[in-house]
């Protein structure tokens, strides 16, 4: 199914006004996740009076409402509190993305953390983790452990808890499972993030610089020595849930930087009770919403503790299709089930993220207004790309191979035919 930019809201994020603020406390970690991009342990725990310096600065610099602590592993920071306690303390949310070990048997560390002022947290669960006592699990058997956080949080409340996987071509067929799941818990998971996984092959047509001095590819993480497995795009994981649940549909966008075609995020809000789905927000309702949130507090916004929405949020229809179509749907279902007028409504969000691009000739299609820049010796960089720095002070350029010529396949010319010429 294609996707039309025309049918969606582009998020109005810039560089300098923009929702996210990204935190890197530590990156040290206490597991290994295949499709991570940060060398563990290079630097260890930041000292917190560098970590308040990095919020003073993204606060200054990206007009921040949220600030995604993440690393590394955050949890494993031993001033986390303190930290979480700071951000809030500057009235922005802390956001914490976490692989959840430290939680798994510890319920009052994520109370502490609330107290502290954490908003909640994104839990990063994969079958691709070398993760203590669950290594092997399938990406079906790992649902209790989702269960798990998930109820936690619910339990003790005022808490945003969303999941995280990498899709792999070998997993992205359990994209579907993954939606089932949330949706039968829409009252205590408020949305999922899918990232689709990048590598980059030593065995390319490239060369490789930074700051005009060629690099060996085999000493940095960017590369990878197998090229087998390919890309998936945004389009691939919408169209794998687009499969399997009529009533979800996206409704806002970023694009690349590099590229017009290319959808770097893709949002969704689906709306549903606990017994059915219903239908998705359209472009209509996240512009009104974006817009309104600046209006009233100077800022964009993407997370919220709570999903729950009263019903008369169905007035939207008058201007939103696709709030008119799940309007439609939620009454029909109700004049059959009464019950169901009198079960909350929530809201639930699907994000999908399509990571950095090597183009042809060259150059890195990263996302649009990228919201995950973090704070490097003072100035603003693409986490995802952060370790070009750490490693080289700079950001790796790709330079194509220059073409080589095949002279086993040029005819020679003999001395007579020269002269002849």
């Amino acid at each position: 199914m294609q996707l039309s930019k025309q049918a969606l809201y582009r998020f109005p994020w810039s560089g300098n006004d923009n929702p996210i603020g990204w935190l890197e406390v530590t990156d040290k970690c206490n597991t290994y996740c295949r499709g991570c991009y940060r060398i563990n342990g290079m630097q260890g725990h930041k000292p917190i009076e560098q970590v308040k310096e990095e919020v003073a600065l993204l606060k200054k610099w990206r007009n921040c409402d949220n600030i995604s602590i993440a690393g590394g592993e955050p949890l494993i920071h031993p001033e986390i509190l303190d930290i979480v306690a700071y951000i809030r303390s500057l009235k922005m949310k802390p956001l914490i993305l976490t692989n959840g070990i430290k939680l798994e048997d510890d319920r009052q560390l994520m109370v502490d953390l609330k107290k502290a002022g954490a908003v909640g947290f994104t839990f990063h669960i994969d079958s691709e983790q070398q993760r203590p006592h669950w290594k092997g699990k399938t990406e079906t058997e790992l649902f209790e452990l989702r269960q798990h956080f998930a109820d936690m949080a619910h339990s003790i409340g005022g808490l945003f808890a969303s999941f995280g996987m990498t899709v792999y071509p070998g997993n992205i067929d359990f994209v579907p499972t993954m939606v089932t799941w949330a949706n039968k818990n829409i009252d205590r998971v408020h949305g999922l993030v899918f990232i689709g996984f990048r590598n980059a092959s030593m065995e390319g047509t490239y060369n490789y610089f930074v700051g005009g001095q060629q690099i060996d590819p085999k000493t940095t993480y960017v590369v990878d020595g197998d090229s087998s497995e390919s890309y998936l795009t945004s389009t691939d994981v919408y169209n794998k849930i687009k499969e399997h649940f009529p009533h979800y549909e996206t409704s806002a966008y970023m694009g690349g930087s590099q590229t017009e075609d290319k959808i770097t995020w893709l949002v969704s809000a689906q709306l549903g009770t606990t017994h059915k789905m219903y239908g998705s927000v359209g472009k209509k309702v996240m512009e009104l919403f974006q817009s309104i949130h600046h209006l009233q507090h100077g800022t964009y916004v993407i997370y919220s503790p709570s999903n729950k929405i009263p019903k008369i949020a169905f007035l939207m229809s008058l201007f939103d299709k696709g709030v008119r179509a799940t309007s439609g749907a939620f009454w029909r279902e109700a004049l059959r089930h009464p019950a169901e007028f009198f079960r909350p409504l929530y809201v639930q969000s699907i994000g999908i993220i399509q990571g950095p691009d090597l183009l042809a000739d060259g150059r890195i299609d990263m996302c649009e207004s990228c919201p995950d820049m973090t704070v490097w010796n003072g100035r603003l960089v693409h986490s995802c790309r952060l370790d070009e720095w750490r490693l080289y002070g700079n950001y790796i350029n790709a330079q194509p191979k220059p073409a080589v010529i095949d002279t086993a396949s040029i005819p020679v010319q003999t001395e007579t035919e020269l002269v002849g010429k």
